[in-house]
């Protein structure tokens, strides 16, 4: 039943409780009217037989046989109940009998034939009856009954399943537009113009969906904005990081430069000592090079999906941060597993993540610090740990860390917007989720990604 439509839930209901109900009429009246029926006709034989007994049972002290047997063919000519007649004779000697070849299913009606006055008997009277003409008409009579009631059953199953159908119209179409509502399809849902029950359900169901989607508009956009902004904020982390790393290269190449240059002056310069020279250049560039490929592949925002080596992500959303970790011990014990997603919003997730753990290093005096990440799976995820050892975080505000501007730096120190949108990137883009829970000496987030799912 739980599958089936209203409509037709609604037209079972009907069938049962209305052939429940006829059942019930039926039967009562078909009782009532054949036992009153039979009590009609027993009284009716009695009355013939006390009609006919006298009668013949004066032929019979008279001797009139001839007046017998025209009683008696009289009497069943007259009365179709009668099936037939026998007379006897004091002496059990059949006087004169009528009977019709069918009597199985007939009745006997016996009386004894005597002088009221002397008591003497004079002989015996079987009747033989029937009521089946009379059943057979009634039967006849209830089967054109049960016609009748077969066709205004059907004619009101009919009227009931089209007003059914026309008053739970508004509620079929919402079901309809319902199951085919998609934001991206940009389905409509009207409100309807009736004015019964199910149309002020259907009406205010479309309202509230209108109401949704202008909440779901208002929710995108501020999402699209808060992670804009939050893009904005990586670039401008991740151009610091270049800084740092172009630093060092830069002023190796600033001192090859002039050393170079003074040994031209004092003219101690051979072709090989020049060679090792732009050699030592070519080294220095190279390695500013690849910082920036490095970098641009994370802040690509039209990369497409690939198939990406995750502990390789994880090692380049490492050396994004490579100026930070300097002091900080970094373990991986990597595992091989590959997943085809976008691999600049993994980087952006872990580089957030391990971004809080270094945040946190640098307000808190911690001597032993490192972050160790495990990479794991079972049946159906794969799982990437990040464990830090910065002192931890508060059990009364370790479950507010994901939400939208939560900090627990210095104002100056964070928008409180990064965890908040890797929590998004994971759910939306890879259809897990990120959990966090205190452990010794400082917090571990756990990435859940399911497998065999399109992302």
């Amino acid at each position: 039943m739980r599958n089936l439509s209203i409509v037709t839930q609604i037209a079972i209901i009907n069938i049962f409780v209305f052939t429940i109900f006829i059942s019930i009429f039926i039967y009562k009246n078909y009782s009532i009217v054949s036992n009153q029926l039979v009590l009609l006709q027993n009284e009716k034989i009695d009355s013939i037989i006390k009609t006919i007994a006298p009668v013949i049972s004066i032929n019979l002290t008279l001797g009139l046989e001839n007046n017998i047997k025209e009683i008696v063919n009289d009497s069943i000519k007259l009365h179709k109940e009668l099936v037939g007649i026998e007379v006897t004779n004091s002496n059990n000697k059949i006087v004169y009998k009528n009977i019709n070849s069918d009597i199985k299913d007939s009745k006997i009606y016996h009386t004894i034939l005597e002088d009221t006055i002397l008591k003497s008997k004079f002989g015996e009277l079987k009747v033989f009856y029937t009521f089946s003409s009379i059943y057979s008409k009634l039967l006849t009579e209830f089967y054109q009954f049960l016609i009748f009631i077969a066709i205004f059953f059907i004619f009101s199953l009919l009227l009931s399943s089209y007003l059914i159908k026309y008053n739970l119209k508004p509620l079929i179409k919402l079901k309809e537009g319902m199951k085919n509502y998609s934001l991206e399809k940009n389905s409509i849902l009207k409100e309807d113009e009736f004015k019964n029950e199910i149309s002020v359900i259907n009406n205010s169901a479309v309202k509230m969906v209108k109401k949704i989607e202008e909440e779901l508009e208002k929710r995108i956009l501020y999402e699209k904005e808060i992670m804009q902004k939050n893009r904005l904020a990586s670039m401008g982390e991740m151009i610091d990081n270049i800084a740092h790393q172009w630093r060092q290269p830069l002023m190796k190449i600033n001192a090859i430069v002039l050393n170079t240059d003074r040994s031209i002056e004092l003219k101690k310069y051979d072709e090989k000592y020049l060679q090792n020279r732009l050699d030592d250049i070519s080294q220095a560039v190279y390695h500013m090079s690849n910082t920036i490929d490095t970098f641009r592949e994370f802040l690509n925002p039209h990369k497409s999906k690939e198939s990406f080596e995750i502990s390789n992500s994880i090692k380049k959303s490492l050396k994004v941060l490579n100026t930070l970790l300097v002091d900080i011990e970094v373990n991986i014990n990597q595992k091989e597993i590959y997943i085809n997603a976008y691999e600049s919003e993994f980087m952006q997730v872990i580089i957030s993540i391990l971004s809080n753990s270094i945040d946190i290093f640098k307000a808190r005096d911690i001597e032993n610090k490192y972050i160790d990440i495990d990479i794991y799976e079972d049946d159906i995820h794969y799982f990437i740990s990040i464990k830090d050892s910065a002192g931890g975080i508060k059990e009364d505000i370790i479950d507010k860390i994901f939400e939208p501007y939560f900090t627990t730096k210095h104002k100056s120190g964070g928008t409180g917007m990064g965890l908040y949108i890797s929590k998004l990137i994971i759910q939306s883009s890879f259809k897990g989720d990120i959990k966090v829970k205190a452990v010794d000496n400082g917090v571990k987030f756990i990435l859940e990604i399911p497998k065999g799912k399109e992302f």
